[in-house]
């Protein structure tokens, strides 16, 4: 009998012995069986590896596999993470640990940091990253010697893909939204700044007729193009061995919501009311190439995202007694590219982020409440924004061990330049600049650190404790409104403990303590005011802006009743001082709402979580983690809840699998938590809860899997409120996927 083998990647050296027993048994001859190429190697994408991963690790983390993600309806990494125990998600983007707002978080990918992509807040837009692209991603939830320290959420290190077997596949998926497809939809063309166009300066020199015909460099489409929205559309497709892998993800989408807002002037008179439909198209394109060359590994990740959304608005603003119909129009593209080398002991790494907002556009059209006649156009109210934001990263590090001493070394270099040009128009289409001098910074940081750290055993104890140092230049050139130069210059110098205590051989009771911070980011301690016409609000920076400065308490007991499954039971405490929050700034109307970030006095968090994995009966697994949160802001001499702070948080799945048939039903609730926190006078803003169902059912086959997925099968409304007064409400909508998955190739030649 002939075998014909070029290649086998083998998880454990069990399989690897089987592999050769086989070999032994159909081929005694080996010298006719050609060359026979095997690696070993620790997989880390399965469910049961990563619970591996998980109980092997000196720290308390969580996390979920390519396996799991699989097994979901998720199209991206933000999808995903809220299915990990005390995560969930914002605006379909942003990540909330243990109920802490996204700006407590940091985030690696590979390991390397990742800096905000948003230009509002510090916060990475985590529907940039397609999930086809991931090996697995982990939220460590306490500190230790050899991490980063400016967290208290979660640290979230996505993995890409690794070289791990031949594989040549093709993914195709086709989606369906029950508000959106088959549908109308508008869209306008993007409109760039031309490279040529005058400086502010130049342009505000200028007599009208000089500046119309500036203007008019703009190629501007007025009217939107009605589109009818086709299915959306999903195809992957992957090649590698076990020494790379490629991979590219393309994703488009369209989405229809119609939200109703309204806000008060006092009492119960209304300032306005109107009802805005939001259509949205959305393309998402992700890559890998990742290779090894001998010891060395390449990684390199790009992923782009791009957007345009029109809204309609129509209603009435009772305060000015006019009738609204105005419509905006707001195109985005996000750019990450991350290139590392990597050894066993160094590593060196490039980041870039690049966003654009070219057009940001808002037409307003209104009249008088009792005119009959056709809405006027009203300039003084128009509005034309485009801005640019790139930032740079480069980092390295070095890790070695002297005896049970490790000790290593990390140092980042960040610059970014923000810019932003903002027109309205006067009478007859002639722009007029606006441009603020503070809507425009640029901003630079060197963070150095150091470690040591020591571990050890003596039984069934285990302990991993040392201190971190962290020194930090932060700079942000920013300007006033006169347009004097305001230099914020930070200059900290961090020292934190930890310590990681572990206790058992198969269970686990684990016990840390650390120090951690939260260190402002560039944008929010610039002066640039940014206008959001959907929320109808200002964001405003705040150049007093301090860190935060955090103690951190965690307990946990963790049982392992089978590779497959576990059980987790977490307790924690979290000690803020001067915690940064987003407010409401105590000048705001709800005519015009200004949000800008505070530092908050004191604050506690403390909750608990309960984890689960565990087989029922045959076929058939429960898994479920329950979050409970509690927290308290000191403000003179009384208590609220942290912004952002969710009470709790319900994650739980059916997943039921006989042969090469298996569903999944995915359950998600989040506590109700305040989105913005208001002033004497104007009651904080909050968020409801509302139940998220998903059901995926899978066929796998040899070559081809097929792929079913509802998502968001309840739709509930979400709702933005003070007390028992609604002031946005927004509808959302299921969406249903099918998608198959073919092998191009067979794995393996036998």
């Amino acid at each position: 009998m002939a075998i014909c083998v070029r290649s086998l990647f083998i998880s454990d050296l069990s399989r690897m012995l089987l592999f050769v027993t086989i070999l032994n048994l159909f081929q005694t001859d080996t010298s006719k069986i050609g060359e026979v190429n095997i690696s070993v190697a620790a997989k880390q994408e399965t469910i049961g590896s990563t619970i591996d991963l998980q109980k092997k690790s000196l720290v308390i983390l969580d996390i979920v596999s390519s396996e799991a993600i699989s097994k979901t309806p998720d199209a991206t990494v933000s999808g995903v993470l809220k299915r990990v125990g005390g995560t969930s998600i914002q605006n379909d983007k942003f990540v909330v640990v243990r109920g802490l707002s996204d700006r407590y978080n940091s985030v690696l990918l590979n390991g390397a940091i990742i800096g905000s992509t948003e230009p509002d807040k510090k916060s990475f837009s985590f529907d940039l990253i397609p999930s086809n692209l991931i090996n697995n991603i982990s939220i460590t939830k306490t500190a230790s010697p050899d991490l980063p320290g400016d967290f208290s959420g979660g640290l979230i290190n996505v993995v890409t893909k690794v070289p791990s077997r031949k594989t040549n596949q093709l993914s195709l998926g086709l989606g369906y939204g029950s508000l959106s497809t088959f549908n109308h939809g508008w869209k306008l063309p993007t409109t760039y700044l031309p490279t040529d166009f005058l400086s502010t300066k130049q342009f505000r020199s200028l007599p009208t007729d000089a500046r119309r015909a500036e203007s008019d460099k703009i190629k501007s489409v007025f009217n939107p193009t009605q589109t009818f929205n086709l299915p959306n559309l999903s195809l992957n497709y992957t090649l590698g061995d076990r020494k790379y892998i490629a991979n590219l993800t393309i994703r488009k989408a369209s989405n229809v919501t119609t939200s109703h807002r309204q806000d008060y002037m006092s009492g119960n008179d209304l300032m306005y009311k109107y009802v805005d439909i939001n259509y949205s198209n959305v393309i998402n394109i992700g890559g890998i190439t990742n290779f090894k060359l001998k010891s060395l590994d390449f990684k390199n990740t790009f992923n782009y995202l791009g957007e345009n959304s029109i809204v309609e608005r129509k209603g009435i603003n009772y305060d000015n007694q006019q009738l609204i119909t105005s419509t905006s129009s707001n195109h985005t593209n996000k750019f990450i590219l991350l290139s590392q080398v990597n050894s066993k002991k160094w590593g060196l790494n490039y980041n870039l982020l690049y966003r654009t907002q070219p057009d940001y556009r808002i037409n307003p059209f209104a009249k008088n409440i009792d005119y009959k006649g056709d809405s006027s156009f009203v300039w003084r109210d128009s509005y034309r924004f485009w801005s640019k934001m790139g930032e740079h990263t480069l980092g390295g590090y070095y890790n070695d061990t002297l005896g049970k001493i490790k000790y290593g070394f990390y140092e980042m270099f960040k610059y970014r330049g923000f810019g932003a040009r903002v027109f309205r128009y006067d009478n007859g289409f002639v722009l007029n600049e606006i441009t603020n001098n503070t809507d425009k910074y640029n901003a630079y940081s060197n963070l150095a650190s150091g470690y040591a750290s020591y571990y050890n055993s003596k039984g069934r104890l285990s302990y991993f404790s040392g201190i971190r140092i962290e020194n930090q230049l932060f700079r942000v050139n920013t300007y006033d409104f006169s347009g004097t130069t305001q230099n914020i210059n930070r200059l900290y110098l961090d020292i934190l403990p930890s310590l990681n205590l572990t206790y058992g051989k198969i269970n686990k009771i684990r016990l840390s303590a650390s120090k951690t911070v939260a260190r402002p980011e560039f944008r929010e301690v610039s002066n640039f005011a940014f206008y959001d016409f959907v929320r109808n609000a200002q964001i405003v920076g705040n150049p007093n802006l301090v860190r935060t400065k955090i103690i951190n308490a965690d307990l946990r007991y963790e049982i392992y009743p089978s590779k497959k499954e576990i059980i987790t039971i977490s307790a924690f405490y979290k000690h803020f001082v001067d915690p940064i929050e987003q407010t409401v700034d105590n000048g705001s109307v709800p005519s015009n709402l200004i949000l800008t970030l505070s530092n908050s006095g004191t604050a506690v968090v403390y909750g608990g979580e309960l984890e689960v994995r565990k087989n029922i009966i045959k076929n058939l697994q429960l898994y479920s983690n329950l979050s409970y949160f509690k927290s308290n802001v000191l403000i003179s001499s009384w208590y609220r809840p942290l912004q952002g702070q969710s009470p709790y948080i319900i994650n739980a799945g059916l997943f039921y699998t006989k042969d090469k048939y298996s569903v999944n039903m995915l359950y998600n609730r989040i506590g109700e938590r305040i989105s913005a926190v208001g002033f004497q006078g104007y009651p904080d803003i909050y968020e409801n809860a509302r139940d998220v169902l998903d059901i995926t059912a899978q066929y796998q086959g040899k070559n081809t899997t097929i792929k079913f997925t509802i998502s968001d099968l309840l739709s509930q409304n979400s709702r933005f409120y003070q007390g028992n007064r609604d002031l946005i409400t927004t509808n959302n909508e299921t969406n249903i996927k099918l998608s198959v998955n073919y092998k191009l190739w067979k794995n393996y030649c036998f």
